[in-house]
């Protein structure tokens, strides 16, 4: 239990270090803050709109009532405002969100199912033909960018056979009515999430693999084996179930790569989702935004890992029971 614990501190201390970073960063900043907070060069600003925005941003007042503010807006779920797309920072990624969870989601899902199986099968049989190359197979793949995986697919399944369309999630022309708006979007959806799935897989196949592997030679692996068990059962009913805690963590840890990821997919396929809006902000200096974006994505990972932990804690009957002594 007590590894679960300090996972789960770890997580909530980082998103207190981003929270604290949002707040205290572009006020420390050298230069005039409002610009930092607004997202407007001071050259651009007129004294009265330096004064609005002072007293808009609360500025003018003691840092503790700056922070009370500034709390007010996450707890509340505005996020701060955009002064450059002059929305709340919330609505904005809200209405990206869905695009970056429809991309995300699927690829985390089929990736851990990838590295599940296929690592379990490779490290139940290690040594052998298909354990070799589908461990150099996965270490190339792992080595390769993101971009480069779907410039890859985008030429060979867009330009050179059409088989799918290359931007966006939806096509203009597609009828109205549900059925034909589901299959347009699924359609739309197999190239950016089969980019991170094949990007992701990688790291939990070869965890798996090489946790597998190590289990293998286990007195109760053995003493299956010596018992005559088919393979399928000693590697679904006695190695997984005392592997699948580390493969969990590290599952929860790895949506947050899996949505950072999404930010390169989303531009290639010109997807609408948090990493185009990331982009946009980052090249209109839309600070407030950034920071919206950054606490958002932080609040995912550390939900993610405390989720994970909690898996682990159920399905561990020593830990619930506190047999582990910690």
């Amino acid at each position: 239990m007590k590894e679960y614990k300090k996972g789960i501190l770890l997580a909530l201390v980082c998103f207190l270090v981003v929270v604290v970073l949002n707040f205290f960063l572009p006020r420390l900043l050298p230069g005039n803050p409002i610009a930092y907070l607004t997202g407007f060069s001071e050259e651009d600003m007129t004294p009265t709109q330096v004064e609005f925005y002072r007293h808009a941003l609360h500025l003018d007042e003691p840092v503790l009532s700056q922070i009370g503010f500034y709390l007010r807006s996450l707890v509340d779920g505005t996020l701060g405002y955009s002064y450059k797309k002059e929305a709340p920072v919330s609505a904005l990624i809200g209405g990206r969100l869905g695009s970056t969870l429809q991309i995300t989601l699927p690829a985390v899902i089929f990736s851990t199912l990838i590295g599940l199986v296929w690592g379990l099968h490779s490290g139940y049989k290690k040594g052998s033909a298909v354990d070799r190359v589908s461990t150099a197979f996965q270490i190339v793949i792992n080595t390769m960018p993101s971009f480069l995986l779907a410039l890859i697919l985008m030429i060979l399944f867009c330009f050179r056979n059409r088989w799918f369309p290359y931007t966006g999630l939806s096509s203009s022309e597609v009828a109205p009515g549900f059925m034909p708006f589901l299959l347009d979007r699924l359609h739309h959806l197999v190239l950016p999430v089969l980019t991170l799935t094949i990007g992701a897989a990688p790291s939990r196949y070869l965890l798996m693999r090489n946790t597998v592997s190590q289990v293998c030679e286990e007195k109760y692996v053995l003493y299956a084996r010596e018992r005559g068990l088919s393979d399928r059962r000693i590697k679904y009913s006695y190695i997984l179930k005392n592997i699948a805690q580390p493969f969990i963590t590290m599952v929860g840890m790895s949506v947050s790569l899996c949505i950072g990821g999404s930010v390169v997919i989303e531009n290639i396929f010109s997807v609408d989702g948090m990493g185009s809006l990331l982009t946009e902000a980052v090249y209109s200096l839309d600070y407030p935004l950034m920071q919206g974006i950054l606490f958002m994505s932080t609040l995912i990972m550390t939900l993610s890992i405390i989720v994970s932990d909690l898996i682990c804690v159920l399905i561990d009957p020593k830990v619930r029971a506190g047999g582990d002594g910690k």
